[in-house]
Protein backbone atom coordinates (compact mmCIF):
# COMPACT_ATOMS: atom_id res chain seq x y z
CA UNK A 1 0.00 0.00 0.00
CA UNK A 2 3.13 2.62 0.52
CA UNK A 3 4.26 1.61 -2.61
CA UNK A 4 0.89 2.79 -4.11
CA UNK A 5 0.85 5.65 -2.14
CA UNK A 6 4.35 6.99 -3.30
CA UNK A 7 3.56 6.13 -6.56
CA UNK A 8 0.92 8.10 -6.67
CA UNK A 9 2.70 10.91 -5.09
CA UNK A 10 5.30 11.17 -7.53
CA UNK A 11 3.19 11.31 -10.36
CA UNK A 12 1.09 13.53 -9.11
CA UNK A 13 4.69 16.10 -8.43
CA UNK A 14 5.82 14.88 -11.58
CA UNK A 15 2.54 16.22 -12.92
CA UNK A 16 2.56 19.70 -10.95
CA UNK A 17 5.84 20.09 -12.14
CA UNK A 18 5.68 19.72 -15.71
CA UNK A 19 5.12 23.22 -17.36
CA UNK A 20 2.72 23.09 -19.97
CA UNK A 21 2.99 25.14 -23.07
CA UNK A 22 -0.29 27.90 -21.82
CA UNK A 23 1.62 28.64 -18.79
CA UNK A 24 4.08 31.28 -18.34
CA UNK A 25 6.40 31.67 -15.37
CA UNK A 26 7.22 35.18 -14.74
CA UNK A 27 10.74 36.64 -14.25
CA UNK A 28 12.09 36.60 -10.59
CA UNK A 29 10.25 39.69 -8.91
CA UNK A 30 13.10 40.74 -5.76
CA UNK A 31 15.99 41.19 -8.45
CA UNK A 32 13.54 43.76 -10.14
CA UNK A 33 13.01 45.40 -7.38
CA UNK A 34 16.41 45.56 -5.89
CA UNK A 35 17.26 47.03 -9.64
CA UNK A 36 14.94 49.70 -9.19
CA UNK A 37 15.52 50.67 -5.68
CA UNK A 38 19.67 50.64 -6.92
CA UNK A 39 18.47 52.69 -9.84
CA UNK A 40 17.45 55.57 -7.24
CA UNK A 41 20.33 55.35 -5.09
CA UNK A 42 22.69 55.55 -7.63
CA UNK A 43 20.42 57.91 -9.63
CA UNK A 44 20.86 56.28 -12.67
CA UNK A 45 17.73 57.43 -14.77
CA UNK A 46 17.80 54.71 -17.78
CA UNK A 47 17.89 52.09 -15.53
CA UNK A 48 14.98 53.93 -13.46
CA UNK A 49 12.72 54.45 -16.60
CA UNK A 50 13.56 50.48 -17.92
CA UNK A 51 11.75 49.19 -14.25
CA UNK A 52 8.63 51.66 -14.60
CA UNK A 53 5.40 51.28 -16.16
CA UNK A 54 5.18 51.52 -20.17
CA UNK A 55 1.86 52.99 -19.85
CA UNK A 56 1.31 56.41 -18.76
CA UNK A 57 -0.87 55.74 -15.88
CA UNK A 58 2.21 55.35 -13.19
CA UNK A 59 1.33 57.83 -9.41
CA UNK A 60 3.81 58.67 -6.96
CA UNK A 61 2.31 59.51 -3.76
CA UNK A 62 5.04 61.49 -1.71
CA UNK A 63 5.45 61.19 2.40
CA UNK A 64 3.42 64.89 2.50
CA UNK A 65 0.45 63.59 0.48
CA UNK A 66 1.56 65.45 -2.73
CA UNK A 67 1.29 63.15 -5.92
CA UNK A 68 2.74 63.12 -8.92
CA UNK A 69 0.08 61.61 -11.42
CA UNK A 70 1.83 59.89 -14.93
CA UNK A 71 4.98 58.12 -16.22
CA UNK A 72 5.66 61.04 -18.21
CA UNK A 73 5.98 63.26 -15.25
CA UNK A 74 7.18 60.77 -12.92
CA UNK A 75 10.36 60.39 -15.23
CA UNK A 76 10.88 64.45 -15.37
CA UNK A 77 10.72 64.66 -11.60
CA UNK A 78 13.02 61.59 -11.28
CA UNK A 79 15.75 63.81 -13.80
CA UNK A 80 15.25 66.78 -12.04
CA UNK A 81 16.13 64.76 -8.60
CA UNK A 82 18.84 62.87 -9.62
CA UNK A 83 20.27 65.85 -11.05
CA UNK A 84 20.95 67.03 -7.51
CA UNK A 85 24.05 65.55 -6.09
CA UNK A 86 23.70 66.57 -2.43
CA UNK A 87 20.89 64.27 -1.49
CA UNK A 88 21.28 60.40 -0.26
CA UNK A 89 18.80 57.54 -0.66
CA UNK A 90 18.96 54.02 0.80
CA UNK A 91 16.26 51.47 0.95
CA UNK A 92 15.90 48.43 2.30
CA UNK A 93 13.11 46.07 1.26
CA UNK A 94 11.25 44.90 5.03
CA UNK A 95 9.07 42.06 2.33
CA UNK A 96 7.45 41.15 -0.89
CA UNK A 97 4.10 39.75 -1.67
CA UNK A 98 4.42 37.86 -4.67
CA UNK A 99 0.88 37.51 -7.15
CA UNK A 100 0.41 36.50 -10.63
CA UNK A 101 -0.12 39.45 -12.15
CA UNK A 102 0.46 42.50 -9.27
CA UNK A 103 3.45 42.42 -6.60
CA UNK A 104 4.28 44.48 -3.72
CA UNK A 105 7.66 45.70 -2.41
CA UNK A 106 7.47 47.24 1.20
CA UNK A 107 10.67 49.26 1.46
CA UNK A 108 11.82 51.16 4.46
CA UNK A 109 14.15 54.00 3.24
CA UNK A 110 16.43 56.83 5.06
CA UNK A 111 16.82 60.32 3.20
CA UNK A 112 19.27 62.92 3.66
CA UNK A 113 19.04 66.29 1.75
CA UNK A 114 22.74 66.98 2.06
CA UNK A 115 25.27 64.36 3.17
CA UNK A 116 25.36 66.11 6.24
CA UNK A 117 21.46 66.73 7.29
CA UNK A 118 19.84 64.23 9.66
CA UNK A 119 18.29 61.16 7.96
CA UNK A 120 14.44 61.04 7.71
CA UNK A 121 12.39 57.57 7.27
CA UNK A 122 9.82 56.52 5.07
CA UNK A 123 8.33 53.49 4.49
CA UNK A 124 7.94 52.89 0.74
CA UNK A 125 5.25 50.69 -1.34
CA UNK A 126 5.81 49.76 -4.61
CA UNK A 127 3.60 47.89 -6.48
CA UNK A 128 4.23 46.42 -9.57
CA UNK A 129 2.86 44.78 -12.70
CA UNK A 130 3.69 42.14 -15.23
CA UNK A 131 4.03 43.61 -18.42
CA UNK A 132 4.99 42.04 -21.61
CA UNK A 133 6.92 39.54 -19.75
CA UNK A 134 8.64 42.31 -17.17
CA UNK A 135 7.63 43.38 -13.59
CA UNK A 136 7.67 47.05 -13.85
CA UNK A 137 6.40 49.80 -10.72
CA UNK A 138 2.76 51.18 -11.50
CA UNK A 139 2.42 52.54 -8.29
CA UNK A 140 4.29 54.28 -5.43
CA UNK A 141 3.69 55.13 -2.00
CA UNK A 142 5.73 56.94 0.36
CA UNK A 143 4.80 57.75 3.78
CA UNK A 144 6.94 59.20 6.32
CA UNK A 145 7.86 57.66 9.56
CA UNK A 146 7.79 60.21 12.95
CA UNK A 147 11.53 61.54 13.64
CA UNK A 148 13.02 59.02 16.76
CA UNK A 149 12.64 60.71 19.95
Amino acid sequence: MNHILLSCLACFISACASTSPHVTVSPPFLPTVERHLAAVEGRDIDVFIDTITRTDALRVIFPNGAAVNSTSEVIAFHREWFADPHWRWHGEIVDAQLGTDLSLALVKYSYRDTPDAEPRSSWLALVFALEEGQWRLVHDQNTSLPAPE
